[in-house]
């Protein structure tokens, strides 16, 4: 018999992923032994703590004490971490157990097939993705393998792979939350976020994060501003625009409001983004790589190559491009409460390839819905994918996002969103 609520939540977890691991492949380093222990001595601690009963999974960029940090490469996997992550102690503190290490991009550059640990099934679809690097957290979520994850957003990742598996996807604001134990991508672009299932646990994830006390208040929609950007982003899949119109019109049944503004072009964010990353990311690893080239596989090399061409010049240019937008953005986002947004460009990808069908086009899911994310990521604003569940259907997403530090109150607005579907969808079906 096992006794003790986080007890009780890891081994419903730790069966969960016996069961269902082998098919996604979400799930590449765990020690049974060691989430057990950890939730034996959040119960003999006998507090009421506010993350008591919920269990995680770190992308394996994050240090978890006693298990490897590869970053889905061979590079690091002869050395186990000797600490947690600031993340990790933090949401252990307030009573939450991390359970293992999640798969992703390998780097987080390399593609969807990882080398050394396979590609991540959608839990919600075997013919299809789960669209950036945090796939194997996005995908321990949504196949209820755990009940959030811990994953990083440098170009969109955590919103990305939310809006393939119906998710919350938390970007913060940049700076906002510890990035120390977490191998670095890009150090300007670099965040770490949350993804679940509900904007309950989101929240209270969050604030555990933070270090703040989780507000009880019911959110509300009801006098909140919400600017729909004219010509910030590509064309859009039906199925997305629906979703988009849906959220349009959820906010206004509730009492908000729509305005429409004009933002500056994300897609010269976007490969502002791309240069800043690549440069970055080429100067960390470019001399660990050269070494030890044999332990990354093609995708990551051909990433460097490309990376090696960024000169100073280009970089400090993208740089100063980024600078001059954010404050245009700033000026923008303090006339109202958030922004609404497509989270991507289309639905779910396929797994073949990694594509997304707009309209009666197919295009990259990760390239082309860089110019939805990456302004989110230069810009250093906080962003949400929220699910619009589509029955019978893979689920569409919207994003919202809002000035800079005001991650809390995004995450409430995202939150009553949500809720404001759900009201919806019962009165349709009552």
């Amino acid at each position: 018999m096992v006794d003790g609520i986080a007890a009780r939540a890891v081994e419903t977890s730790l069966a969960a992923i016996a069961r269902d691991n082998g098919r996604i492949r979400a799930i590449t380093h765990l020690e049974p032994e060691v989430p057990r222990s950890r939730a034996a001595s959040i119960d003999e601690s006998r507090t009421a703590l506010p993350l008591l009963g919920l269990t995680f999974v770190a992308k394996d960029l994050i240090d978890v004490a006693g298990l490897p940090t590869t970053c889905g490469s061979r590079l690091f996997d002869d050395t186990s971490a000797t600490e947690d992550a600031h993340c990790v102690s933090a949401l252990e503190a307030a009573g939450a157990v991390v359970i293992g290490k999640a798969n992703m991009h390998e780097l987080a550059v390399g593609g969807a097939r990882n080398p050394w640990f396979g590609q991540v099934i959608n839990p919600l679809s075997a013919e299809h993705g789960t669209g950036g690097t945090s796939s194997g957290s996005v995908a321990a979520v949504a196949g209820e393998l755990c009940d959030f994850a811990l994953g990083t957003d440098s170009g969109g990742s955590n919103r990305s792979t939310a809006a393939a598996t119906g998710l919350f996807g938390f970007k913060p604001t940049n700076g906002s939350l510890s990035l120390d134990g977490i191998s670095p991508l890009a150090t300007s672009l670099d965040t770490v976020g949350l993804l679940a299932r509900n904007g309950s646990v989101l929240a209270r994830t969050f604030a555990a994060l933070a270090g703040l006390k989780h507000s009880t208040e019911e959110p509300t929609l009801t006098g909140r501003v919400f600017a729909r950007p004219v010509a910030l982003h590509g064309p859009v899949d039906p199925a997305v625009q629906a979703a988009l119109q849906r959220a349009i019109d959820a906010i206004r049944t509730a009492g908000g409001r729509i305005v429409e503004i004009e933002f500056s072009d994300a897609a010269v964010l976007a490969q502002a983004g791309r240069v800043i990353l690549r440069r970055e990311f080429s100067q960390h690893y470019r001399p660990v790589v050269a070494s030890r080239g044999d332990r990354v596989g093609k995708d990551v090399q051909a990433f460097l190559t490309t990376a090696a061409e960024v000169s100073a010049v280009e970089y400090e240019d993208a740089i100063a491009t980024v600078e001059d937008h954010r404050r245009k953005w700033h000026e923008q986002l303090s006339t109202v409460d958030a922004m609404l947004s497509p989270a991507s460009p289309g639905l779910a990808p396929r797994l073949s390839d990694e594509h997304t069908k707009v309209g009666d086009r197919w295009v990259p899911y990760g390239a082309a819905g860089a110019e939805f994310r990456m302004w989110a990521n230069t810009i250093g604003i906080p962003a949400v994918a929220v699910p619009v569940n589509r029955p019978g259907a893979l689920p569409a997403s919207v994003q919202v996002s809002a000035r800079h530090g005001a991650d809390g109150f995004l995450i409430d607005l995202a939150t009553a969103l949500s809720d404001e579907f759900e009201r919806q969808r019962v009165a349709a079906e009552g």
